[in-house]
């Protein structure tokens, strides 16, 4: 191949991995605001706790984090891997695990501090107590397994021609 059908190729590659990232970060957001109310959380990491401020910032952290999972898994080593639609799916949960331990154990708490607060409002689940943390927890696990299926998956159609996917009106030629 040449440097400029690298280049392409490696081009497409990003694009896919934004566009994975944006409609993963959709299906993944429908978890978070409809069972969790989380959107105008998100929204007051940033100075707006909105319910639309909240979807812009996940919208485009989801986007930004598609990209990084096309420039982390673009190396060699992941090429047998990015071949199959299998092995977009398994990259993509790889990702999202690890994307939910950085979020989740690292940023979420630096922003939360940042903004001044000490501890993020966890929603009560049926019932106040214990079990919130875990059901937290839980649908935040699930959320991102979400994510990193939808990504995978998305990727693995705008990617391979053996991963298109009957009813998006991509033609395998032209990706």
């Amino acid at each position: 191949m040449s440097q400029t059908g690298a280049t392409a190729t490696a081009d497409r590659r990003w694009r896919a991995g934004a566009l994975g990232g944006l409609v993963a970060g959709v299906a993944m957001g429908v978890v978070l605001h409809w069972i969790l109310g989380l959107m105008p959380t998100i929204g007051a990491l940033v100075g707006v706790e909105t319910v639309l401020v909240g979807w812009a910032v996940h919208l485009f952290n989801s986007a930004l984090f598609g990209a990084l999972f096309a420039a982390v898994f673009d190396l060699a080593f992941f090429d047998d891997l990015r071949a199959d639609v299998g092995g977009c799916l398994s990259l993509g949960v790889v990702h999202s695990a690890l994307l939910g331990v950085i979020t989740g154990g690292l940023l979420l708490p630096t922003a939360i501090a940042l903004e001044g607060a000490t501890s993020l409002p966890v929603p009560t689940l049926p019932v106040p107590g214990l079990t919130a943390s875990f059901e937290f927890g839980a649908v935040i696990a699930v959320a991102h397994l979400i994510y990193g299926l939808v990504l995978g998956r998305v990727f693995a159609a705008l990617t391979l021609a053996e991963g298109a996917i009957g009813w998006l009106p991509f033609d395998p030629v032209d990706r």
